[in-house]
């Protein structure tokens, strides 16, 4: 079965993915319309990280992205737009500049705009009770005491604890749940259960569409009002996003003119239009020229300057950093934890199957990129990735940091070692070549052989990172934590644990252990750190997938092994472990650990398929 790692979205969720660029296969380039305001013709091509240039027809070619828009924000305006490929490869009619994208989770800004402005009206109050809005339907009883209190904001900035974190899409013809079902955990493909709650508001962090679906029921019982209507409203008319919409295939306002998803053999999923019927955390169909009016419109009201729909008010209310944790920055409805080019961005990712994009845009500045391609995520973030990078360097918006005193050598000495991440990964800090500095490597923001810069105060800067970074101890456990400092919030936390000198982490075990003695690293972890995330069956997964990535077959083997194990009952444990046995070339058991799978779960079409294959 193809990689099954699960890939977060806060859609780009959360992790810059490393890129490589083969040779560019010559093609025949697009002749496509465009935009162009002043000097900025060097936005025309694609640079590639080693430096070729491209046309945007060869770009998505190399990556395999049946289509592509985007445009290009300076100084509070849009300087260059354009576009290449199709709509769909079927049909093969081409992307046009009003072409629509399904954009997943960018509705989640939409929403929280919407939530910010009834608040300045005076409708409800981002830090009262949600459940004194809900009408339809009641929260559900929690063990957290404090869920009593859980709030629109909480639920905003994914630190109420709720579950479900995104849904799977529907199409014309199916059974769409309504907002209860979804709430109630029916007509739901990924989720049997009611949403519910998994940690006490504001002391954590988990992504949940579900939160934001509690805010969509709570909005439309207020203003007795749907969404989609009052978006259109309150939004997207008064901005002239004339290619934008919360409404759905099917209704008799959705557009006319969209890019259709399309899955990794560029071919296009059923009829091509998925329903999102979460429209609060999902259903938003949009343009990158009418996100720029819509982000343009923030950036001028952080600015102070004239605007017509989005106040201050709104726009600090949204953009303001609640936490710091886990993700390093998130505020009631944007991403606050990028610092690409080492310029602080308000942005949001957005992954629906087959299509998605990411818009993002500076806190000062007005500057700003919005991009869409209907593709498959494994080839679509990348290449979202790679086209961010070229643009920043091509308009020269990054800027330089530097130390601003020398470190002292316990403080060096302070810093080095290998910490461990909320995502189960393992940041390391060493000494410089010149033994007077220090470096970061961080393999989830693909950061490697990064410098450190002293800022004082025991603080250093790391570029593209928005947060400071210092080394304190816990006087309650004695142990050291690598401490994220955000300069402009006055936000700290406390984010990952010292490792010692002698520790290694189950997944470690594996590199050079057998079975045995990895089952019996995971079964010591959890004895010692019951809660830790690095037991659940899709960090376990994960970590075998990543080992399959590096063609380290009898790892992986191991790894799931381990995960089949401790997850008798998991169908996905015996699939990942027979795709592992088939890459390494043991027919065997790779049909025994696929009948598994299928006996565990007979709607299980990969494993059926597979069998069918391995038994030619």
């Amino acid at each position: 079965m193809a990689i099954k790692k699960t890939i977060m979205t806060l859609s780009k969720c959360c992790a810059a993915l490393s890129l490589i660029v083969a040779s560019v296969c010559v093609a025949n380039t697009q002749k496509t319309q465009l935009s162009i305001t002043g000097n900025t013709h060097q936005l025309t091509t694609f640079t590639s990280p080693i430096g070729e240039e491209y046309s945007y027809q060869q770009f998505i070619d190399n990556y395999k992205i049946p289509g592509l828009s985007f445009a290009v924000i300076d100084d509070y305006k849009v300087i260059y737009t354009n576009f290449a490929g199709v709509k769909d490869t079927k049909s093969k009619q081409k992307i046009d500049q009003f072409t629509a994208f399904s954009t997943a989770s960018i509705a989640k800004p939409v929403t929280a705009t919407i939530a910010a402005m009834l608040a300045e009206q005076g409708k409800l109050d981002l830090d009262t009770p949600v459940s004194n809005y809900l009408k339809r339907w009641a929260l559900p009883s929690s063990v957290f005491e404090s869920s009593k209190n859980l709030s629109i904001r909480q639920l905003l900035s994914h630190t109420a604890g709720m579950s479900q974190g995104g849904y799977a899409d529907f199409h014309l013809g199916d059974d769409i749940p309504t907002l209860i079902d979804v709430l109630e955990g029916k007509k739901l493909p990924r989720y049997k259960r009611p949403i519910s709650m998994l940690f006490a508001p504001d002391t954590d962090w988990q992504y949940s569409g579900g939160g934001y679906v509690i805010v969509q029921v709570a909005i439309e019982d207020i203003t007795g009002k749907p969404l989609q209507a009052l978006a259109q409203k309150m939004l997207f008319d008064p901005l002239g996003m004339k290619n934008t919409t919360m409404y759905q295939n099917g209704d008799k306002q959705f557009l006319t003119n969209v890019a259709k998803v399309h899955d990794r053999q560029q071919q296009v999923i059923r009829d091509g239009i998925p329903i999102c019927p979460q429209i609060a955390p999902s259903g938003l169909w949009s343009t990158p020229q009418d996100m720029a009016k819509f982000t343009i419109e923030y950036q001028k009201a952080l600015a102070g300057k004239v605007t017509s729909v989005i106040s201050m008010f709104v726009a600090r209310t949204t953009t303001d950093i609640h936490t710091l944790k886990k993700i390093g920055g998130w505020s009631p409805g944007w991403m606050r934890f990028e610092a690409k080019g080492n310029l602080e961005w308000f942005s949001h990712g957005g992954s629906n199957t087959g299509t998605g994009g990411h818009i993002m845009s500076t806190m000062q500045g007005g500057k700003g990129i919005m991009v869409f391609m209907n593709a498959t995520t494994e080839h679509r973030n990348p290449a979202i990735d790679a086209f961010i990078d070229s643009t920043i360097k091509k308009m020269k918006w990054a800027r330089v940091i530097s130390a601003t005193a020398k470190p002292p050598k316990h403080q060096i000495e302070k810093m080095l070692g290998r910490y461990l991440s909320q995502f189960d990964q393992i940041v390391t800090i060493t000494l410089s070549k010149s033994g007077n500095g220090l470096i970061y490597e961080d393999p989830l923001q693909n950061k490697k052989g990064v410098k450190m810069h002293y800022q004082g105060g025991g603080m250093f800067a790391v570029d593209n990172n928005p947060n400071q970074i210092s080394v304190v101890m816990n006087p309650l456990s004695n142990k050291y934590f690598l401490v994220l400092n955000n300069v402009g919030s006055g936000l700290t936390e406390r984010a990952m644990r010292k490792l010692e000198k002698d520790e290694q982490l189950p997944f470690e075990v594996a590199k050079h252990a057998d079975f045995i003695s990895t089952l019996k690293a995971y079964k010591a972890w959890k004895k010692n750190y019951p809660d830790s995330k690095l037991l659940s069956a899709n960090a376990i997964n994960n970590a075998g997938y990543n080992a399959l990535g590096n063609k380290d077959y009898q790892v992986a083997i191991t790894l799931f092994r381990v995960y089949s194990h401790l997850y008798p009952d998991d169908a996905n444990a015996f699939d990942s472990l027979a795709e592992a046995y088939m890459l390494f070339g043991d027919t065997v058991n790779a049909i025994a650990n696929y009948e598994q799978s299928l006996q565990l779960n007979p709607q299980n079409a990969n494993a059926q398929k597979m069998i069918h294959t391995l038994k030619k």
